[in-house]
């Protein structure tokens, strides 16, 4: 059994071999979603966060490991475990250059596939709490994001943003289009459990705005009316 329930991306032409590991899957509590094809499971990856991907070699419209490497170019660094009937040593070695972090064999065995997928976690989870490896840069308007920094650079002008609106700005990016509810936002950025009924998430947000936004343009950070804020980067 996994530490924490994840959201998982299956991509796997195989519509038996599918079925059968989101069944596993959502019988370990996790939740699901199946794609067949390479362009599907980038499309997928830039409208709604996941956790892992759990990637097939062999898809019809393109590798897993051009899969993986247009992944990484676009900056996505959730981990990837490739699926693959190549037994080599070769397709593996490829597989990790490529940008992949594990490989299971098929066919495989479900109990295989939870235990690889838990190390998968335990390895982000370590990351994650030990300051690991920045993220790429990436673009949010004209502006460059340098997570090393914690800044954002265009040209020869450069913002420094203060941990707290460096960790907004980061939720928001990792939820990039999705409605996040101020009941969210100060669980994951001020770690406050409940709503203090002050207007910190609407402050926070306005000094992002004015940092951010280029005047007289519709402003990056979107107010969702009743609902709480939305982040559109333009790449």
């Amino acid at each position: 059994m996994l530490r924490a329930a994840m959201h998982i991306l299956l991509v796997e032409d195989d519509s038996e071999l599918a079925r059968q590991t989101e069944l596993w899957l959502r019988e370990a509590h996790h939740s699901c979603v199946w794609r067949e094809r390479g362009a599907e499971a980038l499309i997928a990856l830039a409208t709604e966060p996941f956790d892992v991907v759990i990637l097939d070699v062999g898809l019809p419209d393109m590798d897993g490991f051009t899969v993986v490497e247009q992944m990484r170019v676009r900056g996505f660094t959730l981990p990837v475990l490739f699926l693959t009937a190549r037994d080599n040593v070769t397709d593996r070695v490829r597989g990790l250059k490529a940008g992949g972090d594990d490989y299971v064999t098929k066919p495989y065995a479900v109990e295989e596939l939870m235990a690889r997928l838990e190390a998968l976690q335990r390895r982000a989870q370590s990351v994650n709490a030990t300051g690991g490896p920045a993220a790429p840069a990436r673009m949010l308007g004209r502006w460059t994001l340098d997570p090393l920094h914690r800044r954002l650079r265009s040209g020869n002008e450069t913002i420094d943003l203060q941990p707290r609106e460096w960790t907004l700005l980061e939720v928001l990016l990792a939820h990039e289009g999705r409605t996040l509810t101020k009941k969210f936002l100060l669980e994951k950025v001020w770690d406050i459990q409940f709503d203090p009924g002050t207007n910190v998430v609407d402050a926070m947000i306005c000094r992002l705005r004015r940092k951010i936004d280029e005047p007289g343009q519709p402003s990056l950070l979107q107010t969702v009316r009743g609902k709480g804020y939305a982040l559109q980067a333009v790449s």
